[in-house]
């Protein structure tokens, strides 16, 4: 059950990433910075707002009384914005910062979607999530917090993860949030 959910949720992450490839072709701005080490080297990149399509890389959703929140980093310094991308994404059982947190993923695409990639699947127990702040509240939803995470290289969505290729990755983030659709 667990590996079917776990594959399910590389799907998800994976059709996130290739739908927002056309959005970021358009003009963007920053709206938020998530810092971040990967096995020790630095990552910087930021979350980025798409005004024209109304949309952002880092956003809520709620249903009922759960609430997902995404964030996207892109690295501004890459060659490709789908390239170096660090995402969180956690359900909260609720809304505000000390909520239970379900379903706690973190990948990053260092070669963007047509190359393997690290994610945190098989190692949820090692995936932290703190949120300092968080606020959904109408034209000023955003977040604060640090992470940190266990992630292992995927060769392909379906493939198993590579226990022998992980990554220690921790880091901060600080961004607005739009409401996603």
């Amino acid at each position: 059950m667990v590996e079917k959910h776990n594959a399910i949720a590389s799907t998800v992450m994976g059709a996130c990433l290739a739908l927002t490839q056309p959005v970021l072709a358009q003009t963007s701005e920053p709206i938020g910075a998530l810092a971040a080490s990967i096995d020790g080297t630095s990552y910087r990149g930021e979350t980025l707002s798409v005004p024209s399509e109304g949309s952002a890389t880092a956003s809520f959703q709620s249903f009922g009384p759960v609430t997902k929140v995404t964030i996207q980093a892109h690295d501004p310094e890459a060659e490709s914005r789908m390239h170096n991308v660090l995402a969180l994404e956690v359900s909260l059982m609720g809304d505000r910062a000390s909520a239970s947190q379900m379903d706690k993923t973190v990948s990053w695409w260092p070669e963007g979607m047509n190359a393997p990639f690290y994610i945190s699947e098989g190692n949820e127990a090692e995936v932290q999530v703190i949120f300092d702040t968080l606020s959904f509240a109408d034209g000023a939803s955003a977040a604060t917090g640090s992470f940190s995470a266990l992630l292992c290289r995927k060769q392909a969505f379906f493939s198993e993860a590579d226990r022998d290729d992980c990554k220690q990755v921790e880091g901060t983030f600080d961004t607005r949030l739009s409401q996603g659709t």
